[in-house]
């Protein structure tokens, strides 16, 4: 790995994140590698408010706390109950259409979106996937294609950051999955960039920058384990009851299965394979179990009648 290619790498990612960094910025901060360099860099370019998210004793909360302050930043921490996790998971996705794994990890950016204080919101997404930061890359049965992964991660992105930002009035900034920073990342081969421990370029360049080693070598902690949403969600849901239902065509289970979503959102899972619609009702007891799968079989009634009718 030469080193003309990380003083790319380096120069290309300071001036991302400065060209996002005209006006004050809140940074999505965990503490780890990801954002603690963005805040690290844009701290020389303008105000920088820190939000780190997670419930009572959660890993993110620590880890930022121990970041920020070797980093002389200061930090705003916002503790959050199982109760209001669950909460803000309901109002989430009335307003995003998300699978149940995108609720979990996204549910900090969502919190810190509706905090924060400056008019831009930057996070460290896109750094995983152009770096190689998680574990199944490093899986040898798996080849993986990390152009590939940034291209689906930035399609994804207009379909979840984007729409919480403009939700809160927000103007996001992803500065790894700038045009220049991709381009300067892969002068590096994937297994240059993942290496044995998952973005070993990145925690280099990090360093390189100005990154106390301490930060830039942690170990990375997803978004749902870190922050405590996983948990909690799961705390609070202790029920489940699984539906999978034929209809005479796919077109008419697709049919079904949005039209049943907004009476059900974030108490029914549902996706359509082939023509079978699969359908997930989750509550905290038996009897709010019951009630949720009597009114969702309802629905479904009412929607495969107005489907075949429409087909």
């Amino acid at each position: 790995m030469s080193k003309d290619n990380f003083e790319r790498l380096c120069s290309a990612i300071k001036k991302s994140v400065g060209s996002y960094s005209e006006k004050p910025v809140t940074i999505s901060f965990s503490g780890g590698i990801d954002s603690a360099l963005i805040a690290l860099l844009a701290k020389d370019f303008t105000d920088v408010e820190l939000i780190a998210v997670g419930t009572p004793g959660s890993h993110d909360l620590i880890a930022a706390k121990s970041a920020a302050e070797i980093m002389g930043m200061k930090l705003r921490q916002v503790e959050v109950s199982s109760e209001e996790m669950a909460a803000e998971a309901v109002e989430m996705r009335k307003e995003i259409d998300l699978e149940q794994i995108e609720v979990e990890f996204m549910l900090p950016f969502w919190i810190v979106a509706k905090k924060a204080k400056h008019s831009t919101l930057m996070c460290g997404q896109g750094a995983d996937e152009l770096f190689g930061g998680y574990a199944r890359f490093r899986d040898e049965k798996n080849v993986p294609n990390l152009s590939k992964e940034v291209n689906s991660l930035s399609e994804r992105i207009n379909e979840r950051e984007i729409k919480i930002a403009d939700l809160f009035n927000l103007e996001l900034s992803c500065p790894y999955l700038s045009s220049d920073v991709v381009k300067a990342a892969e002068n590096f081969s994937q297994d240059e960039r993942i290496g044995n421990v998952g973005k070993v370029v990145l925690r280099k360049s990090a360093e390189m920058l100005g990154l106390p080693r301490e930060i830039a070598q942690r170990k990375k902690k997803a978004a749902q384990y870190g922050s405590g949403s996983q948990k909690a969600l799961k705390k609070m849901i202790k029920h489940t009851i699984e539906f999978e239902i034929a209809f005479e065509s796919k077109k008419i289970a697709e049919s079904v299965a949005k039209a049943t979503e907004p009476e059900n959102l974030g108490w029914v899972d549902t996706r359509v394979r082939s023509n079978t619609l699969h359908a997930t009702v989750k509550a905290d007891s038996i009897g709010s179990l019951r009630e949720a799968a009597e009114d969702f079989m309802s629905c479904l009634s009412v929607a495969e009648n107005v489907a075949k009718q429409l087909n």
